[in-house]
């Protein structure tokens, strides 16, 4: 079993939206294999996990496969770029554990090949 951590940069615009469609489906494919995979959205990131929240965008079924990797978004980001509110009512888990940003070390820390999108 290989131990993964997808970080997702990516906003959905231009190449950004293929990165996060590669980034969820990869995530499915590595749940599909059996494989221990968490998902975090940070930076630009976030207003990506926002935008595929919407039933309505193309991406959204994709990230119904990928969803039960989630592990949250960076709650400092998700501020910055102004989806906090929107994610913290979804029920998007905020991560904090870096003076208010997601830890990166502590999916190392986990035995975690981090992969970024």
């Amino acid at each position: 079993m290989t131990k993964v951590a997808i970080v997702i940069y990516s906003k959905l615009e231009g190449a950004g939206k293929s990165a996060v469609y590669r980034a969820l489906m990869f995530a499915d494919e590595l749940m599909r294999g059996g494989d221990d995979v968490t998902i975090v959205f940070d930076g630009a990131g976030s207003t990506a996990l926002a935008d595929v929240l919407d039933p309505a965008n193309s991406l959204h079924r994709t990230w119904l496969k990928a969803a039960p990797a989630l592990r949250g978004v960076c709650a400092y980001c998700a501020k910055s770029y102004g989806v906090h509110e929107a994610l913290t009512s979804a029920g998007i888990p905020m991560l904090t554990e870096d003076k208010g940003h997601a830890s990166l070390r502590g999916l190392l820390l986990e035995g975690r090949q981090i992969i970024t999108f």
